[in-house]
């Protein structure tokens, strides 16, 4: 049987937290890699994310300005955060909230990815795989399944090593698809050589700063094709043939010893791209468990046969804008 292990994180009380609401200024001429109001959004939060490494912070999942933040309210973190939203063109919503559990590890998941990238990179919404230029790679890669909960003290990161074979395969109009990094469902309507005219973007610079900038990917300089994919709403996107396999990817699991090396990368990446937060130094508890009392969700065949629910980072959820 597959090993899942167990690491706890302290955290500060909650109540020591506070937990603000943040909304975009979406007047702001955007970048553009960011061609709707949803990726604007999105680049702002990540902009604050790695502009004070104290703070925790995640993009709401259907609203197109808003963005959580939390912030120990020990220090001055809540200064700072005034001087970004001043430099981003950001504003408060309200008061300062309490913190509860569940806003706590939304917003740590989502920093937490966003700081292991390039380096694992987000696949669906409970996968990180282990290499920089994962879209070019062939054959079988190594991973982590993780979970992530959180309670009034600590964080805990359950993690299961798994190889990851994407399965990558020339797609033919007609056919449906799984899209990264979300691997939602998606059917192809065209295929070109070329970058097609009526997309939102203009130049393949701009989909390589999108794919960096909204999620973290490092697409190669160049593509052979791209694919016209439509959703169950909105227009359709444009998205590189590198971004986009046919199936579900191969999840497996990996030999023991082999298993002990890809969770001594992880943890020693989690130390140097995220040493404190809130304030804190990282400190890590690890605790092996076999008997799965905190299991990873595990059952892949399941998650083959159904979507994945909405990424944070996707955009294939929102209409496309006019531009």
């Amino acid at each position: 049987m597959q090993s899942n292990y167990h690491y706890l994180l302290k955290n500060p009380q909650l109540s020591d937290t506070g937990y603000i609401i943040a909304i975009a200024n979406l007047k702001d001429k955007h970048d553009r890699s960011t061609p709707s109001h949803y990726h604007w959004k999105i680049l702002k939060c990540r902009m604050i994310i790695f502009s004070n490494s104290s703070i925790l912070a995640c993009p709401d999942k259907t609203d197109e300005k808003q963005v959580h933040i939390v912030f120990n309210k020990v220090g001055d973190d809540y200064d700072k955060l005034n001087s970004l939203f001043f430099k981003f063109s950001l504003t408060q919503a309200g008061a300062i909230r309490s913190t509860t559990p569940e806003i706590f590890q939304m917003c740590f998941n989502y920093t937490f990815t966003a700081k292991m990238a390039p380096i694992w990179n987000t696949l669906g919404y409970n996968y990180l795989i282990n290499n920089r230029d994962f879209l070019t790679t062939s054959g079988i890669q190594e991973g982590v399944q993780f979970h992530i909960s959180s309670d009034d003290y600590s964080t805990s990161i359950d993690l299961k090593p798994v190889n990851i074979n994407l399965m990558k395969a020339e797609i033919s109009p007609g056919e449906f698809v799984r899209v990264l990094p979300s691997l939602n469902k998606a059917i192809v309507e065209e295929c070109s050589k070329t970058l097609p005219e009526e997309g939102s973007f203009k130049s393949y610079k701009d989909i390589r700063r999108h794919w960096k900038n909204i999620h973290g990917y490092r697409l190669p300089e160049e593509v052979s094709s791209y694919y016209m994919v439509r959703f169950w709403r909105g227009d359709p996107l444009t998205y590189p043939n590198i971004c986009v396999t046919r199936h579900f990817p191969i999840i497996t699991p990996m030999p023991k010893l082999k298993e002990e090396m890809v969770l001594s990368r992880f943890i020693n990446c989690l130390k140097s791209k995220m040493p404190s937060f809130l304030g804190i130094p990282l400190a890590i508890q690890t605790n092996e468990s076999k008997q799965q009392t905190k299991a990873v969700k595990s059952d892949v065949s399941q998650l083959q046969s159904q979507d994945c629910p909405i990424s944070l980072c996707t955009p294939t959820q929102y209409p496309r804008p006019t531009v």
